[in-house]
């Protein structure tokens, strides 16, 4: 099943919401353009808890990657419980909630990306959504071919309007060759002038752009101000959700994803934990939860690359290389120095809502007890508690190896090996006992205490 656009938060996205401050308004014309991108509003939400309500539904929404089912049900749970009265149909006022801040902060996260492999992809694309009822000027808008740095990007960046589905693309000089695209250069630009019949002030719009959604320089500076002030007298912390071990991950199998997995992690309730989300943040580890068939190269893996290079912003030409392997049937997942992120397969039955940390620990325990060395701790996890507690533990092991890299592949002078496939380098051996520190620490410690040490200075090392 594909996976749906909204469903592959990252930390740009994250961040962008969660750096808002909530502000109690009647309209959703009390914050103008810019002035969105620092406060959170739901137009009629004026109590503090019906507001934080909602936002912490749309905060879910966007870093675990909800569907707008699921945010509707949460809508009307939210209204029940709060007695409010919303105008408009609650399906109408859940689904404009819903899908103007998930699109809203990906279009900001993916900004600050495009900005960062800018000078390697200077184009950029609009790409219509390819709608039944087409806005005329989103449909003529498609394909054209646009210097990042043009200031017709600044006010028709997508999305320009309520339930507008339309995307910037960046792309190389090689990339148009391949698509048979040529540089287009912006078109003229029409405006109109649009009212609001409450405060009198008159906005010139572009033709074609919803009211709001122009982030023209011409902001209105009373309501900037106005936004700054209660961001001032608010300190950030107080309005940001507890933050998870793991932030995000890209997945094609259903009930393989970041919220899961970091209940599991989160679950454990060690230092270690805390050590580690921290690496995650610092160098902004990915994950790729994918099926054997998407790793062969194929067909599948080809018809992913698009959202994968959405998730990863590599800046590959050919983004399946970066998840591909030779033998999908005898791999259970992989990374390489090069990357910062880490691949892992998964069936699609598997659900990691099957899984616990005790389980981990469990296994893990059962490696150290074992005078016969197993294969792999994943090995013993997969034997123990099935397929998907498999999964969490090849993860555990990849990301290690991300630390070993980041920590730049110190020289290992220990003769313990947990496992057999430890004894395969310095790599293998490190990423083995780094799943075994972060998932049973305390055991760990206890039996092999140099090997603890030596784990936490390595991680400490990467912070």
């Amino acid at each position: 099943m594909p996976v749906q656009y909204g469903s592959l938060p990252f930390n740009e996205q994250i961040a962008f919401f969660r750096h808002k401050t909530n502000i109690p308004a009647e309209r959703w014309a009390d914050l103008w353009q810019n002035a969105h991108d620092r406060g959170f509003m739901v137009a009629g939400a004026m109590k503090d808890d019906l507001l934080a309500d909602f936002r912490g539904a749309v905060d879910k929404a966007i870093s675990e990657g909800k569907s707008v089912n699921w945010f509707q049900s949460q809508f009307n749970d939210i209204v029940k419980r709060h007695g409010w009265e919303h105008t408009g149909s609650a399906s109408w006022r859940s689904q404009v909630i819903y899908q103007t801040n998930v699109r809203q902060s990906y279009t900001a996260g993916r900004e600050q990306q495009i900005e960062q492999v800018k000078s390697r992809r200077p184009y950029g694309i609009y790409k219509h959504s390819g709608s039944e009822h087409p806005r005329h000027d989103h449909l003529f808008w498609n394909n054209l071919v646009i210097p990042l740095d043009d200031p017709w990007w600044d006010t028709h960046t997508p999305i320009n309007g309520y339930g507008c589905k339309c995307k910037k693309f960046t792309a190389s000089g090689r990339d148009l060759k391949r698509l048979g695209l040529e540089v287009t250069g912006a078109p003229k630009v029409e405006t109109y002038e649009w009212t609001d019949k409450v405060t009198g002030e008159v906005h010139k719009i572009p033709k074609g752009i919803d009211p709001g959604f122009d982030y023209t320089p011409k902001t209105s500076q009373q309501l900037t101000e106005n936004t700054q002030r209660i961001i001032d007298a608010k300190p950030p912390l107080n309005e940001r959700l507890t933050p998870r071990a793991v932030d995000h991950a890209f997945s094609t199998v259903k009930k393989v994803n970041a919220i899961e997995l970091s209940r599991v992690i989160d679950a454990l309730a060690t230092p270690q934990v805390s050590l580690f989300a921290d690496f995650m943040r610092k160098h902004n580890t990915k994950t790729l939860f994918i099926k054997q068939s998407e790793m062969a190269g194929k067909q599948k893996a080809r018809a992913i690359a698009e959202q994968v290079e959405e998730y990863l912003v590599s800046g590959y030409s050919h983004p399946a290389v970066l998840y591909m392997s030779r033998h999908p049937t005898r791999t259970n997942g992989f990374t390489s120095r090069r990357w910062q992120h880490v691949v892992v397969k998964a069936k699609s039955t598997d659900s990691l809502k099957a899984v616990s940390a005790p389980q981990l620990t469990e296994a893990v325990e059962k490696v150290l007890a074992m005078a016969s060395k197993p294969w792999s701790i994943s090995e013993v996890t997969r034997q123990l508690h099935g397929s998907s507690a498999g999964v969490v533990a090849t993860w555990a092991h990849e990301v290690g190896h991300q630390v070993y890299f980041r920590a730049g592949r110190p020289s290992i002078s220990h003769q313990v090996w947990l496992t057999r496939y430890s004894q395969h380098s310095d790599d293998e051996w490190f990423a083995e006992h780094f799943a075994a520190w972060l998932i049973a620490p305390v055991q760990l410690k206890q039996q092999y205490p140099q090997i603890f040490e030596f784990i936490t200075n390595i991680i400490s090392k990467t912070l």
